[in-house]
């Protein structure tokens, strides 16, 4: 009997968890305005402190603040388009996804790096 990839990652002992990421759209009013809605969506993963090779791919200004690691099979966004990066609310923190790709090895999972916005 093997476990599944989820499984794996979701054991609390190899840092698996259940997290909410604020996912934020803007839009353009009927008058013309921007305006901005959030939403908060429940997801489950695995996160770790971010490695240092981790750290290195985010931009200057983001190296030096405290980063987590996720894999999950949520679709995190660092942002584009309509769609902001994806506050990921962890341990009393919320953390900027900076990074999001599709986690080549297991399709159906993003890998995502996110970086410390507000303090627990």
């Amino acid at each position: 009997m093997g476990m599944d990839l989820l499984d794996i990652l979701m054991d609390p002992d190899m840092g698996g968890a259940a997290f909410v990421y604020e996912r934020v759209t803007e839009t353009v009013s009927a008058k013309g305005r921007a305006e901005t809605s959030s939403a908060l969506v429940s997801a489950a993963g695995n996160i770790q402190p971010a490695p240092g090779k981790e750290r290195e791919l985010l931009p200057e200004g983001d190296r030096a603040k405290e980063s987590i690691l996720i894999f999950t099979p949520a679709e995190l966004s660092a942002g584009g388009g309509s769609i902001q990066a994806d506050l990921v609310h962890y341990r009393g923190g919320k953390y900027r996804v900076a990074t999001a790709e599709a986690w080549r090895e297991h399709a159906g999972f993003t890998k995502a790096v996110a970086v410390l916005e507000v303090q627990p």
